[in-house]
């Protein structure tokens, strides 16, 4: 009896425990300091219109100042804005100056790692490249080893000169940047594409353009202090900005103060906005607190929350700290998968090409012996002995260049990369039934290479033609760089912002590696089924 009161007192002290425990996740210090004062101390910026700026009576408006005041408003208290900057924003926010900063802040992991990011973001950036009079480009590519202004803090300036090799000269602020673009110090300004279109507008900047695809479009995020994660003032923010995006409200905002990237809002009232068949929202919190995965970005989610080859990935980057975000992310795998389906198209119609174009050849020639004849042979040997790749490169950016320069037409990369590829080995493959029909005329002279004797001349031509075509399959992976780069694009991705060039390259060889064991199989089923026919006839 005394046993069983004993373990009856050990279960209430357990359940107290628990409780307390639970009591103290769900409590916010930072939300008790604001409601006992009556002030949310926001942290914004002052020099990034038309997200936040100094009217002319000093007030600093803008698109986050408005969302600023409607928190203020929604936790019943008043608002005060911290005027801060790029630099110092996540110290003043760890030093306990400001509460939670809404200041332009790009959501990234390494972000995460000192402070805590609101779910959902409120706005999309993207980076660009302000540039002086008559110093535009219209591909990143271009500005490579460029001497490029940007702003201490920045999240994007490390990958981005990393990804295009850009020499950057960093200043302490937006107005240092800008003097030094204007003074010459720097070709071009390094900064969000919303800000940069803003200054763009004005007078004093007449003739300065942004002609470059927007770069490393990146969620913008409230973000609060490191302890705060999961508390009471991390779900009322993520609350309150989930509503604003299914009411519109963000996307009326933006539109209001002329921002002009829309895409990234309307697609998030669409998601945010969507319900079930019960009528009830989709994008709801679990039983953790956390947003379902699917409302998530799939780099924040854990292998508990997803299924499938997603959460296999995500286990993987957790246990094992492998980070091949081509498996977990949705989009990365997408892109990957698409870029092996478009390799393995471009081989099959590279293979096409050169067997077509080498065999009609050698049957057209074998045998004959004119003016026409020589020029075929003399045309099928440039293309022997001319390297794919810089076939390629001569066609696309020299030929190219010129069309689209003299007619505007441009070449498709996907057919002279087949067509390049193709042609090289058909060189090789007009030369095997060559001299494969040479061999069976050493027994009968009268014998000539047509397409009826074809099967029996591939007996004896069949290695030489399998291994060109195996070298074909090597090749055609290298013209992907230019013809179909969505194959490497994830990988160059993991390269430029996560810092693992070793897994990359790894991961780039195997997959190599099993698409050219693949074919050469194919060639080999094919050899087995076709041949032994051959032999017959």
């Amino acid at each position: 009896m005394r046993n069983r009161a004993f373990l009856y007192l050990l279960g209430l002290i357990g359940m107290l425990l628990l409780s307390l425990a639970a009591q103290a996740a769900s409590n916010s210090p930072a939300l008790d300091s604001i409601r006992k004062k009556g002030v949310i101390r926001v942290g914004v910026k002052t020099d990034f219109s038309p997200y936040n700026s100094l009217n002319a009576q000093g007030e600093v408006v803008g698109f986050e100042s408005d969302i600023a005041a409607l928190i203020a408003q929604r936790l019943g208290v008043s608002l005060k804005k911290v005027s801060i900057t790029t630099e110092n924003r996540f110290q003043k926010l760890e030093l306990g100056d400001v509460d939670i900063l809404i200041s332009t802040v790009g959501d990234t992991a390494a972000r995460r790692k000192i402070a805590t990011a609101v779910e959902p973001g409120y706005n999309e950036t993207s980076v660009n490249v302000l540039f002086k009079p008559g110093e535009a480009v219209d591909a990143w590519p271009k500005i490579r080893h460029e001497t490029i202004c940007a702003v201490q803090g920045s999240y994007f300036n490390k990958p981005m000169s990393e990804r295009y090799l850009l020499e950057l000269q960093t200043y302490k602020t937006v107005r240092d940047a800008h003097l030094a673009l204007r003074d010459g110090q720097c070709s071009g300004f390094l900064y969000a594409t919303a800000a940069l279109a803003n200054t763009a507008k004005l007078p004093e900047w007449r003739g300065y353009t942004m002609p470059l695809p927007n770069a490393l479009i990146t969620p913008m995020a409230i973000f609060i202090a490191r302890g705060e994660q999961g508390s009471e003032l991390d779900l009322a923010l993520g609350n309150i900005v989930a509503e604003l995006h299914r009411t519109g409200w963000l996307l009326e905002a933006n539109n209001r103060w002329g921002i002009a990237s829309t895409s990234w809002l309307t697609a998030q009232k669409a998601i945010w906005s969507e319900h079930d068949k019960d009528g009830l929202y989709k994008c709801v919190r679990n039983s953790s607190g956390n947003w379902v995965a699917a409302c998530r970005s799939g780099e924040y989610v854990s292998s508990t929350e997803v299924t499938g080859v997603q959460a296999v990935g995500l286990w993987v980057k957790e246990q094992l700290g492998v980070d091949l975000n081509f498996i977990y992310d949705p989009y990365d795998r997408t892109q990957f998968l698409t870029g092996i389906a478009y390799s393995m198209l471009l081989i099959t119609c590279s293979i096409a090409i050169s067997l077509t174009l080498g065999i009609a050849v050698a049957i057209a020639v074998d045998g004959r012996s004119s003016w026409d004849t020589r020029a075929i042979h003399t045309v099928m040997a440039y293309g022997r002995l001319t390297p794919p790749l810089l076939m390629m490169y001569l066609i696309f950016f020299g030929f190219g260049s010129w069309t689209m320069r003299e007619f505007g037409l441009k070449l498709p990369a996907f057919a002279v990369a087949a067509f390049c590829s193709g042609y090289y080995t058909a060189g090789m493959v007009m030369r095997a039934f060559l001299e494969a029909a040479n061999h069976v005329r050493s027994t009968e002279p009268g014998y000539r290479l047509r397409l009826r004797q074809l099967a029996r001349t591939a007996q004896y031509a069949n290695w030489p033609v399998k291994q060109a075509l195996i070298n074909l399959t090597k090749q055609t992976m290298i013209a992907s760089a230019i013809a179909i780069p969505e194959l490497l694009s994830a990988s160059s991705l993991l390269i430029a912002e996560k810092g693992n060039i070793f897994l990359t390259m790894t991961v780039l060889l195997m997959t190599f590696y099993l698409i050219t064991s693949l074919w050469s199989r194919l060639f080999d089923y094919l050899e087995k089924a076709w041949l032994p026919v051959a032999e017959r006839s």
